[in-house]
């Protein structure tokens, strides 16, 4: 009797054990799974290795093993939620709410955000990642189709208001002479967390050119702005790291920017971004972001997440004939088509400009000078100005010429 209820003792451990075994391994599988909202949803990303996180699509994201979230806490008292978060730093606010940037030490990663994902008062949560490494610039140096338009446009010779224009991309060239006279109100890199902007290698050009096609001088001499006395504010955005996106549009709402350029793509967007970007949007000083479509020649609301915003105006680019250029991303995403083929400043000069990055470019210039010039709702007034066309009729072949005039003796014509 006693042997079997020695070897009963013991069958009875087994199974204890092996079902604490298998609660254990079960705890540690739902540790390498992260359920977060994105502009299109709730995803899974699952860990890869110590660096990716995959999706169900094999899809690979970098991440930094940080957090954001979404809260009313304090500093102090989320530094408490978990004895491994490091640091604490605010990012951005929507309205009384404020974005952290947590960092757990790497090794407690998924502990720390399983604990923050459970707390009350975490109400959003996702982990810090780049859906591809460096931001999916829209432009290019081809020839494409050629050019704009501003004989009808509303614009005037004196602007009666200064207008702050953000330009968050790559590398900028300020030491350019189309840019003596320019205001430059403000330089950050979110990246670096640093005040300066400036090229950092020969690839790093492509913020030089859009901030010619918007606010180079009026002269008669090289290429013309459309919005010259602009003042910029450059934000220099190299990665797509979730927390330097929004960054970037919170120091844009912070200087107060009347028009936000964004010449580039997404593939992913995060939902606490989204909401930082719908914020911004929603500013008292009604800023008007600006985003290019893109040039996969796709639907740009599957492959860019970022024209799905219901508060960014969408650029796609035609060709001379009035179609959607061969490039471009079009759909119901898309909510104005402009030529794509312009002339601009580059790191050694000038360059010819193409690709949805310099439609994104000339409809920011011209909403940029509109508003300089008193029109308070320059979105309704777009379609006055010649070859700039609202999506639902791009297709009607209604351009005969394209014509660009900026300014006073500076004229290209092609037929």
């Amino acid at each position: 009797m006693l042997k079997y209820l020695n070897w009963h003792i013991v069958f009875s451990c087994l199974i204890i054990v092996v079902c604490l075994f298998a609660r254990d391994v079960s705890a540690q599988a739902s540790l390498d799974k992260l359920q977060f909202k994105s502009s299109k949803g709730s995803v899974v990303f699952a860990k890869h290795d110590s660096n990716f996180l995959i999706d169900d699509a094999g899809k690979m994201y970098a991440f930094n093993k940080k957090i954001i979230i979404l809260s009313l806490l304090s500093v102090d008292e989320i530094s408490q939620l978990h004895d491994e978060i490091k640091q604490v730093q605010v990012i951005a606010n929507i309205e009384s709410e404020l974005v952290y940037w947590v960092t757990p030490r790497p090794e407690y990663f998924f502990d720390v955000y399983l604990a923050l994902s459970k707390h009350q008062d975490v109400l959003e949560i996702e982990p810090d990642i780049a859906p591809v490494t460096k931001l999916v610039t829209s432009g290019t140096s081809r020839q494409t189709s050629s050019v704009l338009v501003s004989q009808n446009a509303p614009l005037c010779d004196k602007p009666e208001n200064t207008v702050r224009v953000a330009i968050i991309d790559d590398g900028f060239d300020f030491t350019h002479p189309e840019f003596d006279d320019l205001t430059v109100l403000f330089e950050y890199d979110p990246d670096e967390k640093t005040l300066a902007t400036s090229a950092k290698n020969p690839t790093d050009y492509h913020g030089t050119r859009v901030v010619g096609v918007i606010a180079a001088k009026q002269d008669n001499i090289g290429v013309e702005g459309f919005a010259p006395t602009s003042e910029i504010i450059a934000i220099r955005q190299v990665s797509t790291w979730s927390s330097s996106i929004i960054l970037a549009f919170q120091v844009a709402k912070l200087m107060k920017a009347d028009v936000i350029n964004c010449s580039w793509v997404l593939p992913l967007l995060s939902g606490i971004t989204s909401l930082v970007i719908e914020n911004v949007a929603s500013a008292s000083n009604a800023p008007i972001i600006v985003v290019s479509a893109g040039n996969s020649g796709k639907k740009a609301c599957e492959v860019n997440h970022l024209s799905a915003l219901s508060s960014v105006v969408v650029i796609g680019a035609i060709n001379k004939n009035g179609n959607v250029a061969e490039f471009s991303n079009y759909g119901q995403c898309v909510d104005y088509y402009a030529p794509s083929s312009i002339a601009s400043t580059s790191l050694n000069g000038y360059v010819n400009f193409g690709g949805t990055s310099s439609s994104a470019a000339i409809v920011s210039g011209v909403v940029a000078q509109l508003k300089a010039c008193g029109v308070e709702y320059p979105l309704t007034k777009l379609t006055m100005v010649e070859n700039i066309l609202p999506a639902h009729v791009v297709n009607k072949n209604n351009i005969k010429s394209v014509t660009l005039i900026r300014s006073k003796g500076s004229e290209i014509n092609e037929h």
